[in-house]
Parts: structure tokens; sequence; C-alpha cells
């Protein structure tokens, strides 16, 4: 799935600044601070908006061979879901309660959506089918779920949730709702991904001397200490060898790292990258796709795994964002502002043929930045 970029200082959703493997579009948001950082709070008040987050199999066609495109778009506190088909560009909502739906992910077997919801209060977790239909809120009450991850099976959902300041990772089962804890109340850790093969979740902890990578047997046992460093976004390879994550250095600059899954050799692949956007791996896990403003301007590049061959692959004199493989890895997926407004385009994987996927018609609303 994609997901709005998370924040560096303490690994929160951006909800919305366009989460997974999401995507959300930046924008100002009222803020919170506790003791671990700043937790970005809902939507904008008094403006249109768009949460535009668009899941890791969004064009990769489904197991149906369908395609599609799922965002979330609104108003102030009345955001809802819909889907676009990649056919026709038509929108189809699939939400319509009060308060704001959110954060919408394809599971990876393109069955379910998953989603954070308002509309009870808090954000929670809820899950439905691919035409809407069969929602269930699967978070408990009184549980705010600020970011998700589905296992590959698409049977679990690790999230990461707030109680009273701090951060805890739980991984619900999807069928039950049962609520597995992953780490104790007072860890303060933020969520990362699954394994491919379902086996781990690396996460980050976040408690000074304490703070780097760790994986946790889904059950909460076996941790292991894979880096030590102010690091977050832990993301797995497809082949299950690597985990690339983000490390913030001590002069502020972010570094992207690109470790073995035991965590026995590190190798900076990309310096410069920016702190609040999403990197993604290919499918065949050769190549990296990550956002960097070495250029003085936000733009997508690729770099092979051990850092070699990196390749800048946009340059638009705009801020691009939010990039993600396509299943095949044939083409890619990312945000692109102009005008003050983002919109959705398509490249292959050499930066060529950009085709716009959305324009103003399609939802996509201006944000006061």
């Amino acid at each position: 799935m994609i997901f709005a970029p998370r924040n560096s200082d303490q690994n929160q959703l951006l909800r919305h600044e366009i989460t997974q493997h999401g995507l959300t579009i930046p924008m100002n948001i009222p803020k919170v601070t506790n003791s671990t950082g700043t937790i970005h709070l809902m939507f904008l008040m008094g403006l249109l908006l768009l949460a535009l987050t668009i899941s890791g199999c969004a064009l990769s066609g489904s197991e149906s061979g369908s395609s599609s495109i799922v965002f979330s778009a609104g108003s102030d506190d009345d955001v809802d879901i819909y889907t676009i088909d990649e056919e026709t560009g038509d929108p189809v909502r699939l939400t319509s309660a009060d308060g704001n739906d959110f954060a919408p992910a394809w599971s990876p077997n393109n069955s379910k959506i998953a989603f954070l919801s308002e509309r009870n209060g808090d954000s929670a977790l809820w899950v439905m089918d691919s035409l809407g239909d069969s929602k269930s809120q699967i978070s408990g009450a009184g549980v705010e779920v600020v970011y998700f991850r589905w296992s590959p099976d698409s049977s679990r959902i690790g999230v990461e949730i707030v109680e009273e300041g701090n951060h805890s990772i739980h991984v619900i089962i999807v069928e039950s709702k049962e609520s597995i804890a992953l780490t104790a109340r007072g860890e303060d850790v933020r969520l990362g991904d699954w394994s491919p093969d379902g086996q781990w979740l690396a996460y980050s902890a976040v408690a000074g001397d304490e703070s780097g990578i760790r994986r946790r047997n889904p059950t909460g046992v076996d941790e292991i200490i894979l880096s030590i460093g102010d690091d977050i976004d832990a993301r797995w390879s497809k082949n299950g060898q690597w985990i690339a994550f983000k490390r913030k250095s001590d002069d502020g600059s972010t570094r992207l790292i690109v470790m073995d899954k035991d965590g026995e050799k590190e190798t900076v692949v990309a310096s410069g990258i920016s702190a609040t956007n999403q990197h993604d791996w290919s499918p065949d896990s050769k190549h990296i796709i990550y956002v960097s403003e070495t250029s003085g301007n936000a733009e997508v590049y690729t770099t092979k795994h051990d850092g070699k061959d990196t390749e800048q692959l946009t340059s638009n004199r705009v801020i691009d964002t939010s990039p993600m493989w396509n299943s095949k890895g044939s083409s890619i997926l990312f945000l692109s502002e102009g005008d003050g407004s983002y919109d959705v385009y398509s490249m292959q994987k050499n930066g060529e043929q950009q085709v716009r996927k959305t324009s103003i018609s399609d939802l996509i609303i201006d944000i006061d930045w």
C-alpha cells in the first residue's frame, strides 16, 4: 500500500501528506506535541482537501484482472474513499459516512480495502470489500490507529496505535478481529514493514540510545535488534534479503540505507533524501525508488540496492512525490504538483512517457501548503 510519507522525527503517519507502500499529499495540519515529537492530526479546517492514498496494488491489476487507484478526497470533516477505474478514469465513491474516511490500502490479494475512519470518534481501522460493501471496524473501541500495514497473505494487519501519548504495535487478525500486542506499552515504537514471508515485522524504536530498527515475530516474541541510530521507515525487499530504511544524521540530513535482513551489513545508497517521503522496492528487488532534493527540488530517483546506477527520473521544476512501482516493475506511479494542486502521474521505469492520470475535475483540489 502506499501511505503518507512519515515524519522523520517520530515516524508518524502524515495523513495527509500523501501510505505502505501508503501516499498522502502534504498540507498544513494542526499539530500537537508529545514527548516523542509531533503527531500530525486530521485535516485542514475550512478548506477543501485531497488526501490521496494509493495502494501498493493500485496499478498492478488484481487477481480478477481489474486495475484501479484508491484514494480519499473531500472537504472539511467529510472525506470519503473512492476508486478510479484505470480504463475509464471514472471515480467510484465507496464511503459516505459522517466523518473522515482516509488512508485506504488494498489487501495484497486485492479482495479488500483497509482504511482509517473517524466516523465513531478517534481514527479506527476499518475493512471493506473492493466494491465498498461489507464495511467493518476491526480495531478496538477507543483505540487510535495512526498507521497500518497488510500482511503478505492478507489475513492480518500490523497497526501502530497511540494510547496516552505512547505508540505501540499490534497485529489484528482480520477475520476474528483479535488483536495481539507486538510491543509493550511505553516502548515507543513506529511500525515498519512485514517480511515477504509474513514471519517478521520490522519496526523502529525511537527511545534515545535504544533507537534503531528491530524485527519481531508477529506473536510478539524473538525480538532481534538490526540497527542502532535514528532509523525509521523500514521496508523489506520483495525477495526478503534486504531492508531499506532512512537514517537521520546529526547535521539534520537524511540518508537511505540498505542492510541485509540480519542487520550485519549496511550500505548507504543515497544521501540528501526527503525525510517525509516514502521509498519503495521494485518487484525484482534490484532497485529502490525514492525522492531526493539534492537538485534543489523534490524529484524521483532510482538506485540499485548497492547504491550504484542512480538515475533521476523526473525533472519537472515542481514537487514530485510519493513514488511507487506497479507489481510488474514496468511502470511507476507518483504525484506531481502543478498550480498548487497535486495530480497522479504514471511513467515507465526509466522515467519516460509521463502520463497524467487525474486532473482538477478528478477531485484534485488546491491545498493550503
